[in-house]
């Protein structure tokens, strides 16, 4: 937990960015997720799917452009390993949200919620560490 805390203090302002930044993002993987389970009828965790991998697009694009203010030209592997790294998001995003509405009975939405919020550390980390890292 002390990791935490230290990262945190040193990465204030790109943790902060970050938060926008996956803000906005979230706010597509939300939308996303709640049209196509409500209007489109297709089963959360499907939806969710998606949903994920449309805000994660938005996520790599804001990032590297308004926070991170990458400009490594190599877009393909860096995308790969922001995707890498997503990747494990979703892994965490499914078997939370899982658990969150099948074992814990919650809606989907506030459950997604939930999700994002736990969810939201690792990909910092990751991101900061491998995806903007790495390939500068």
């Amino acid at each position: 937990m002390k990791w935490v805390v230290s990262m945190i203090q040193r990465n204030l302002g790109l943790l902060i960015g970050y938060v926008i930044c996956a803000g906005v993002a979230t706010l597509v993987d939300m939308g996303l997720l709640y049209l196509l389970t409500e209007y489109m009828e297709l089963w959360y965790l499907y939806s969710a799917a998606v949903s994920y991998v449309a805000g994660m697009v938005t996520n790599f694009t804001l990032n590297k452009t308004y926070n991170f203010r990458n400009r490594s030209r190599r877009i393909g592997p860096q995308f790969g390993l922001f995707a890498g790294v997503a990747f494990i998001g979703l892994v965490l995003n499914q078997i939370i949200l899982y658990l969150l509405v099948s074992m814990a009975g919650l809606w989907y939405m506030y459950a997604k919620v939930l999700t994002v919020c736990l969810v939201l550390l690792w990909s910092f980390y990751g991101h900061k560490r491998f995806t903007f890292g790495l390939l500068k």
